[in-house]
């Protein structure tokens, strides 16, 4: 409307692309030269997650959650394998854990998003960072990227080998389902974003204290991607409404998300900061182990791709899904896939 919120709440680009070309939300870039703890005061891969047409449009306000691989310690040990290092590795791991009768992936097919995540990270690790962000940019053509037709064949094959079990369609993650599998010892690992140590924290705590283990996506011996690079959600973001009358006092406000108070405050709720001093205060959390793992990958990452389902307009996520699901079901190939999401043409997005 002609009279906006001074703040809007979101957890990353595609959902205030078209407020921010609109002109409706504060390009904070010059702002964020002017005011150094704006900019300076974040890790750099976390503000990208708020970036429309390479501008920051965003402050993050809450923890960061890169997507990662969970595993039971256990039950691998227990077989005589270790953590899979590599994508050679990880099937090979599949391979044997199929056959001693245990799912090797908990997957909540229900929920599209995890889908998602497997086909995020293969793209990334194949092909690098850029082949996600050309198709942010509009260019519809790169879902045939031979990266993309690449990720969509190998959960395809694993798929069809059994590693996601043979129910993951009907699993949910939103309601516990393919966490408690996980907990419970019906699968080895679990992808999914950095909330899964909270929830089996919770739900599962003496399973997070003795068997869980977590890692980096692996990398893809023979991709161009970074093995550094991330997926996940970089944080949560306010944006500021448009300040060309004035309301210098939303800056102010902003600035406080960058002080020590906010990331200790981050840190008492099991939260992870992207504040750039946090690191001399991560042994205060909770968890300082698994806090300072994940604070160091996203200090580090070269790229941090925003979970494809926060980075595109809204008016795509229903496409995105329902090819994902036909896609790993079964419904569809990697080759349908990738030309009904080329020709799909409702709410394309720019880099962000």
């Amino acid at each position: 409307g002609d009279d906006g919120p001074d703040l809007v709440f979101h957890w990353g680009s595609g959902s205030i692309r078209t407020a921010a070309e609109e002109h409706r939300l504060t390009d904070l870039h010059d702002i964020m030269l002017d005011r150094p703890r704006l900019g300076r005061g974040f890790l750099p891969s976390a503000l990208t997650g708020s970036y429309v047409n390479e501008r920051p449009f965003g402050v993050p306000v809450r923890g960061t959650r890169p997507v990662l691989l969970f595993y039971d310690k256990a039950l691998l040990a227990g077989l005589g394998l270790r953590p899979p290092s590599d994508w050679s590795a990880l099937r090979r791991t599949a391979t044997r854990l199929a056959k001693a009768g245990i799912t090797p992936f908990a997957l909540g097919g229900s929920d599209a998003m995890t889908e998602l995540m497997w086909l995020a990270y293969l793209v990334d690790r194949v092909g690098g960072a850029g082949v996600f962000g050309r198709i942010q940019a509009g260019d519809h053509d790169h879902w045939d990227h031979p990266a993309v037709l690449r990720a969509a064949r190998e959960v395809r094959s694993l798929a069809d080998a059994g590693a996601f079990g043979d129910d993951f369609a009907d699993v949910s993650y939103a309601d516990g389902s393919a966490t408690a599998r996980f907990a419970r010892g019906r699968a080895a690992m679990h992808l999914m974003d950095a909330r899964e140590h909270a929830a089996l924290v919770e739900r599962f705590p003496g399973f997070a204290a003795r068997k869980l283990g977590w890692l980096p996506f692996p990398a893809v011996e023979d991709g161009k991607g970074d093995p550094g690079n991330l997926v996940g959600t970089p944080a949560g973001y306010l944006s500021a409404g448009d300040l060309v009358g004035g309301r210098g006092g939303v800056l102010d406000f902003l600035e406080e998300f960058s002080t020590p108070d906010h990331t200790d405050a981050l840190l008492a709720a099991g939260e992870v900061p992207v504040t750039a001093g946090a690191a001399r205060r991560l042994d205060a959390s909770p968890h300082p182990e698994f806090t300072r793992f994940q604070y160091e990958l996203v200090r580090d990452a070269p790229a941090f791709t925003l979970n494809w389902e926060q980075a595109v307009h809204p008016a795509w996520r229903p496409a995105l899904r329902s090819e994902a699901a036909d896609l790993f079901s079964g419904r569809s190939t990697p080759e349908t896939f990738a030309r009904n999401l080329r020709e799909h043409r409702v709410g394309a997005v720019r880099p962000g």
